[in-house]
């Protein structure tokens, strides 16, 4: 039995910058991230669907061509972890 590795907590001021909802985003698409409840509220609050879909397409994670069928991921993503 091994211990759960700590990991990354991003702050709502970091994920305030881009560049780190890239990398967020790209630890998530490789399964080494989640984001909680409460830091999908904040992401979707701060930059809105149609931004952080743009900012997904620079981190590969979810590979959908329309920002209708990308939400949608994100929904299922969402219940994932709830």
């Amino acid at each position: 039995m091994y211990p759960e590795p700590k990991g990354t907590e991003y702050t709502a001021i970091e994920l305030e910058n881009p560049e780190k909802v890239v990398e967020l985003f790209g630890y998530c698409s490789i399964r080494e991230g989640f984001i909680t409840e409460e830091g999908w509220e904040f992401l979707i609050h701060h930059y809105g669907y149609e931004r952080l879909f743009q900012l997904d397409k620079e981190s590969f994670w979810f590979m959908e061509d329309t920002l209708e069928a990308w939400i949608e991921c994100v929904q299922m993503e969402r219940n994932e972890w709830r």
